[in-house]
């Protein structure tokens, strides 16, 4: 009984939060295209994102691909053509954070505005919209349509989340690029959806050094190999301590098991084809053992 008790004053402390921030931060007429294709992949950054397009470029065919952050700065970006991007990383669009990332976000528009020669949908959270810079270096290629989206954090009931997700008022709280990615999937219509390079193997490169720091290396597929244990910000400004670092994990992690439940209630199949990969809630496939059937 106390536990029930527990429960209800807990989801409704968080129902009652989020309808607070829907209120005063989302808005209300986001629309995203229905795909047109059953199935996507989501091609995020991860240390095997590499070697599983190199080996398995072939079950990407007659996919839609979805890929994020700094995926365009490579040279499997112009080879692939995905239909969408997404991120929702303030340090790609915020202006008063560290000169490094807004080098970095400069580099990162700039070769998209270059290279984008197939019609791509940017979507970004409704937050960039005031903010100048990043569109200024994207203005001059037609080919980039811009869909802004709602990236308020939504907890309580489950039938109450699932609502708001529907309506793209907002999502599990998105500290990893993967939960829009994974919310938007959704709410398009596909049927399946693919992770690829979805590693999340982050618990194994965290250390703190004497001046008690914690560095972590986030390594990617095109970094890997040069990556280096350093803080991670908060907003493109600052560190983040230990419990601080591991709180966002949990939420990240947290959301997915949300994720699942609402593609449940969708009738969509989220499956996880990344070797290795630390993220327990999906569905695994192992398309080593696809490919024979494929080449049938």
């Amino acid at each position: 009984m106390i536990l029930q008790i527990q429960s209800f004053l807990n989801n409704l402390g968080a129902l009652i939060t989020t309808k607070i921030r829907l209120l005063l931060l989302a808005k209300w007429w986001v629309k995203l295209e229905d795909s047109e294709n059953q199935e996507c992949v989501i091609l995020a950054n991860g240390p095997s994102l590499g070697q599983m397009i190199q080996d398995h470029r072939w079950f990407l065919e007659g996919k839609d691909l979805i890929c994020v952050n700094h995926f365009p700065t490579t040279e499997f970006y112009p080879q692939l053509k995905p239909r969408y991007y997404v991120t929702s990383a303030p340090d790609l669009w915020l202006d008063d954070i560290d000169t490094f990332f807004v080098k970095q976000s400069n580099e990162l528009f700039t070769e998209m505005n270059k290279s984008t020669s197939w019609p791509l949908v940017f979507h970004i959270p409704y937050e960039a919209r005031k903010l100048q810079r990043w569109q200024d270096l994207l203005s001059t290629n037609p080919n980039i349509k811009i869909v802004y989206f709602n990236n308020t954090p939504v907890e309580g009931w489950q039938w109450f989340r699932h609502l708001c997700f529907k309506l793209n008022l907002g999502m599990p709280r998105p500290h990893n690029v993967l939960i829009p990615c994974l919310t938007h999937a959704i709410n398009m219509g596909y049927d399946k959806i693919y992770l690829w390079g979805a590693d999340h193997s982050w618990l194994s490169e965290i250390s703190v050094n004497n001046h008690n720091q914690v560095l972590i290396k986030q390594k990617h597929f095109y970094d890997q190999q040069t990556s280096l244990g350093k803080p991670l910000d908060k907003r493109g400004v600052g560190e983040r301590n230990m419990p601080e670092l591991l709180t966002k994990f949990v939420h990240a992690f947290n959301g997915y098991f949300v994720l699942k439940q609402y593609a449940k209630s969708r009738g969509v199949s989220v499956l996880n084809a990344t070797p290795g990969s630390f993220i327990d809630a999906f569905e695994r496939v192992d398309l080593n053992r696809l490919e024979p059937l494929h080449n049938e």
